[in-house]
């Protein structure tokens, strides 16, 4: 990964309470070691997916490509982030502020994005939906929080 893809910077964090509800969105969350985000409804011990990331430029592209506002949350992704190739990061360990995370898998869209995003929405995100990780380090992640890759311990 190139060192200007390499860091970028937390815009959004959202929480959802329970499968279906809005994500809604908070000042900082805690985030829990090989669990996830406290009160979001995808945290679970074990899971490959405890904590999902997605590109803003990917979201505001997506809102040009269909012509509609995408807001803020409708992703589904627990944490916006802005300046870093995600894609680039799966297989590497990258902190999102005091957070580590092994980046495990893609995070692809599902057929939610056309509810979520609108018509096309999971077409347009096809290839770039994010990423899902493993907390191998918890702590509190805040917008303004600095993202970058970390080398494996």
């Amino acid at each position: 990964m190139s060192t200007e893809a390499s860091t970028g910077t937390v815009e959004w964090v959202h929480v959802a309470a329970a499968k279906g509800a809005p994500a809604r969105a908070v000042t900082f969350a805690e985030v829990v070691t090989n669990h996830g985000i406290s009160g979001d409804w995808r945290t679970r011990s074990g899971s490959r997916r405890q904590l999902t990331l997605v590109d803003a430029d990917v979201l505001e592209d997506v809102a040009r490509t269909l012509g509609i506002e995408v807001a803020p949350g409708a992703s589904r992704r627990q944490v916006t982030v802005r300046g870093m190739d995600l894609n680039a990061a799966i297989g590497h360990h990258v902190a999102v502020g005091e957070v580590v995370i092994e980046v495990s898998l893609a995070c692809d869209p599902c057929e939610q994005m056309e509810v979520a995003i609108g018509p096309g929405g999971r077409a347009a995100l096809e290839g770039r939906g994010g990423i899902c990780g493993r907390v191998l380090s918890g702590g509190t992640i805040r917008p303004g929080d600095i993202v970058r890759l970390v080398p494996r311990a």
